[in-house]
């Protein structure tokens, strides 16, 4: 049987429309944030990203999206390739080439259907060679950038939609 190998798995969710936010997010609006996202990562989570550079753009065996993009991470000034798959109108998944994987979700909550919403990120990153102290300290920083990504996605969203890059 195969060895586990070291990683970390975390999710962080946050309300996309609480009560004082304006305007307020449509599913719409939030897919295309997330399509403008796989194109320009940095313009939503700048703490985390440098640059994002399209390599290919297709599709795959049931039609949906699949880009290709390198981006920089600001830690380590580390460049990766990343394939994007996209599930509209539900999530993105970001797959790495070391196995690791990333997914920005949307999902309904109990309340109003379409204004009930939520945005999870969930992280998937696998840390070969990584001893339990390492591992502990990338956990750290996951957590970290687990939040501000989706905190900071969701703010950038709204403002974009408040400046009409994203359509009303």
């Amino acid at each position: 049987m195969p060895q586990l190998t070291p990683s970390n798995n975390l999710a962080y969710t946050a309300a996309i429309n609480p009560p004082d936010a304006e305007p307020k997010l449509t599913y719409a609006q939030i897919w295309q944030g997330l399509e403008l996202k796989i194109r320009a990562g940095q313009d939503f989570v700048g703490g985390a990203l440098l640059s994002t550079d399209i390599i290919s753009e297709s599709q795959d065996d049931q039609g949906r999206p699949v880009t290709v993009r390198e981006v920089v991470f600001r830690d380590g000034n580390k460049r990766v390739r990343e394939t994007c798959i996209g599930y509209e109108p539900m999530k993105v998944e970001f797959h790495q080439p070391n196995g690791s994987k990333v997914q920005n979700v949307i999902s309904q909550g109990a309340g109003k259907a379409g204004e009930d919403l939520y945005m999870t990120y969930t992280f998937e990153w696998l840390h070969p060679d990584s001893d339990e102290k390492a591992l502990q300290e990338f956990r750290e920083k996951e957590i970290k950038m687990a939040k501000m990504a989706v905190d900071e996605t969701i703010r950038v969203m709204r403002e974009m939609v408040k400046d009409g890059r994203i359509s009303k």
